[in-house]
């Protein structure tokens, strides 16, 4: 990712709410005033990349960690209090980690609408630019809104009519006392950002977002919303028109160069390793206890089959000690490139969503078949042709689980299914929709008109 040549946010700020003054500082050390570094055009693009500097501390894995964290994929952390508070669905609003991590998308998403605010002053000399940076910053605002709104929100389809309480949609610089958003505006506004992004971003884009970015990530935001055939459309343009590839020779996405599935990621190099935080609390190549490890319901599930290449991403570590345990070697690299958007997911989402409809099962069954083969080496454990739609869809997640394993995603599936398909689904005993099931703000967004999240109320 292309190196920024200045700060405009100090990171030791935790909350986007309360950094009115962002671009007000006057030159001090690495930190420089709005008047001085943003000048011309060449200025705003450092601006515009630097929201990608920030999504990538987003994506390293902390966010992903804290959705696993609330599944039944992990065993209770190792020496680590605050994703102890998470693991137990117990959040206090002092808890520093999730603070931390609710921060992150907010710096981005003020400096994507900082850049939308003064896109009229900036002198373009190809005036289409000026088009395709807006959609680059409203792809950036509904991604970090996304993910905070499944993390800090119950799911869409908790109430009939989704006015439960989300996250605020910020789409201005302007610091306001505003109440949350209710869940139906948050997704109504992710739905225009990308819906705008999706229209003016162009096909290729280097690092940065594209078009077909955009496009996944609306099949995403529709399969969580329970719309199927707006998901299925979205992921098989993505699948069947984009310049991406389906890698049938490796189970592996998580690589120092971005995988050929990667849709949208955030790069990583080894001066940088912008993967930290999976390494650092899965890595189980070591002599140490890592702080992550999958639960011995998520190994027995899927770890001992053998014949299935993604086994290798567990190792037994003390065997037949009472401190055995489960690592999770599907990060124990140095470092690598995070797929955020990726083929398979946008296939396993196909799949289900075909199923779901009762239409196209046979490209539903090869999609799974796809993703079957590439682990078994063959087609031994393949989807027969005309399995029913119900059949597919418990292939389809069973895939899911392992195949997205560390990336975040099996809560939002269980919420998922919960809330759309209103299933009784437990999660390690606790109901999917308890109020310890959602993350906690920290204690400085609580005001008069934003109220927090219960605490607790699980167990």
């Amino acid at each position: 990712m292309k190196k920024i040549k200045f700060l405009l946010i100090p990171a030791l700020l935790l909350s986007a709410f309360a950094c009115q003054d962002y671009l007000e500082l006057e030159q001090t050390g690495d930190t420089i005033s709005v008047g001085n570094a943003l000048q011309t055009q060449e200025d705003y693009e450092e601006l515009l990349w630097s929201c990608y500097d920030v999504i990538a501390n987003t994506y390293d894995g902390r966010m992903q960690v804290l959705f696993d964290l609330l599944s039944d994929d992990l065993a209770a952390p190792n020496a680590n209090a605050d994703y102890t508070e998470v693991y137990n669905r117990n959040m206090l609003f002092f808890n520093s980690t999730l603070g931390g991590v609710y921060g992150q998308p907010y710096f981005a998403i003020f400096r994507a609408n900082s850049l939308i605010e003064a896109l009229d002053n900036i002198p373009f000399s190809d005036p289409a630019r000026k088009i395709s940076m807006e959609a680059e910053a409203k792809f950036i605002r509904a991604l970090g809104h996304f993910d905070l709104v499944r993390g800090w929100g119950q799911p869409y389809g908790f109430t009939a009519n989704n006015s439960h309480p989300g996250i605020i949609y910020k789409t201005k610089t302007e610091t306001e006392i505003l109440p949350r958003n209710t869940v139906k505006e948050v997704y109504d506004l992710l739905i225009s950002d990308l819906e705008f992004a999706e229209a003016n971003l162009p096909s290729s884009n280097g690092d940065a977002a594209t078009s077909w970015a955009a496009k996944a990530l609306l099949a995403k935001i529709y399969f969580q919303m329970g719309d199927y055939a707006l998901a299925a459309q979205y992921a098989s343009d993505v699948i069947d028109n984009g310049p991406y590839s389906f890698d049938a020779a490796s189970v592996d996405r998580f690589t120092p160069m971005p995988s050929v599935e990667a849709i949208f990621y955030t790069l990583s190099i080894d001066l940088d390793r912008r993967s930290g935080a999976f390494t650092g609390n899965y890595r189980s190549d070591g002599s140490s206890v890592p702080t992550l490890r999958a639960s011995t319901e998520m190994y027995q599930t899927y770890g001992t089959d053998t014949i299935d290449a993604r086994a290798a991403w567990f190792l037994i570590k003390d065997v037949g000690q009472p401190n055995e345990y489960y690592g999770v070697a599907k990060f124990n690299s140095d470092y690598f490139s995070v797929p955020v958007l990726h083929i398979t997911d946008m296939k396993l989402m196909r799949a289900e969503a075909f199923a779901e409809l009762g239409t196209n099962l046979a490209v539903a069954i090869q999609d799974v078949n796809d993703i079957r083969e590439r682990a078994y080496a063959g087609p031994s454990m393949n989807l027969p042709s005309g399995s029913s739609g119900a059949e597919i869809i418990i292939a389809a997640r069973w895939e899911r689980r392992i195949e997205m394993l560390g990336e975040g995603d099996r809560v939002q599936q269980l919420k998922r299914i919960g809330a759309i398909q209103n299933l009784p689904i437990t999660i390690r005993l606790a109901p999917w929709d308890c109020p310890g099931m959602i993350l906690q703000f920290p204690v400085t967004e609580r005001t008069d008109a934003f109220e927090l999240n219960t605490t607790g109320g699980c167990n």
